[in-house]
């Protein structure tokens, strides 16, 4: 016989979650291309540390939802 766990009250579904890491994840790549096109990059090994720098505060910024595209992704479900 097939157990159902059913989620906490309260609590996000599977689905949410899901729904708000892609979200997330969008939202920082819209902000990591925003931040490439913003600063020149260099050539050679600087290139490499400034785009793992862009990337970096692109998601600390998509997770902080400065511009809300996870929040609005999510609502719309």
């Amino acid at each position: 016989m097939p157990v159902s766990i059913q989620p906490i009250a309260g609590s996000p579904s599977v689905g949410t979650t899901a729904l708000r890491k892609a979200g997330q994840d969008f939202e920082a790549l819209l902000l990591e291309k925003l931040l490439a096109s913003a600063n020149p990059r260099p050539s050679g090994p600087e290139a490499d540390w400034r785009a793992m720098a862009d990337r970096r505060l692109a998601a600390d910024l998509a997770a902080a939802s400065p511009l809300g595209v996870a929040r609005m992704l999510e609502t719309r479900r």
